[in-house]
């Protein structure tokens, strides 16, 4: 998507010599990228002690080592 926008061109210096990326598009395009990853991680954070799961993990490690022997023997 082609878009006009009025960027600062001291951060975009600033950005191209701390990543060595001298393309605009690329720099916008992976700092969009990083920002979303941000805002993904923080929902997860935020999620924490909110999401009430019942998992037992020795049951799990265990049914793993269960189903390979069947498989492997």
């Amino acid at each position: 998507m082609r878009t006009t926008l009025n960027i600062n061109d001291s951060l975009i210096k600033a950005i191209g010599k701390h990543t060595g990326i001298t393309n605009k598009t690329e720099i916008i395009n992976t700092a969009l990228a990083e920002w979303l990853g941000k805002l993904r991680r923080d929902n997860l954070i935020n999620a924490y002690g909110k999401i009430d799961i019942d998992l037992d993990v020795r049951e799990f490690r265990n049914r793993d080592l269960t189903e390979l022997k069947e498989l492997y023997g």
